[in-house]
């Protein structure tokens, strides 16, 4: 198979790695993620915090827990916690004013970043590549 391969460094030999999907995913991951990185202009600096803003502001009221569970992780950043009426143990979760705006911003300088990737890929490359990545997914790690 010939393929175009990405740029090693100089002093070592990468060997058969560009032919596993787990470090392929992860230098893809690193270019992606500095790429967004680069695209912000506003104060979201990372994308996990892009998505819990993104997550929070097309879900206002869900739990915490919702949010973690959700997105596979522990903690989330730049919301306000406020009681739930139906059930005083779980905060439910709003963005704060601040955080509206933060997100609006975001959107804008993610739709970019997004532009960018699909001008690599081509529109119907991006789309078999997410089609592809949501199948890893669903990688239980047992199977």
């Amino acid at each position: 198979m010939i393929r175009e391969r990405i740029p090693s460094p100089e002093i070592a030999d990468l060997g058969k790695l560009e032919d596993h999907v787990g470090y392929m995913l992860r230098r893809a991951q690193l270019a992606v993620f500095a790429d967004f990185t680069a695209a912000q202009t506003g104060s979201v600096v990372r994308p996990g915090q892009f998505s819990v803003l993104a997550v929070i502001g097309g879900n206002a009221g869900l739990s915490q827990s919702q949010l973690c569970e959700a997105l596979g992780i522990k903690r989330a950043n730049l919301v306000s916690r406020q009681p739930s009426a139906t059930d005083r143990r779980s905060n439910r979760l709003h963005l704060t004013p601040a955080g509206e705006r933060t997100l609006k911003k975001s959107i804008a300088d993610q739709a970019r970043h997004e532009a960018r990737i699909t001008r690599l890929l081509g529109p119907s490359g991006r789309a078999e590549l997410l089609k592809l990545l949501t199948k890893l997914c669903n990688l239980d790690g047992h199977s």
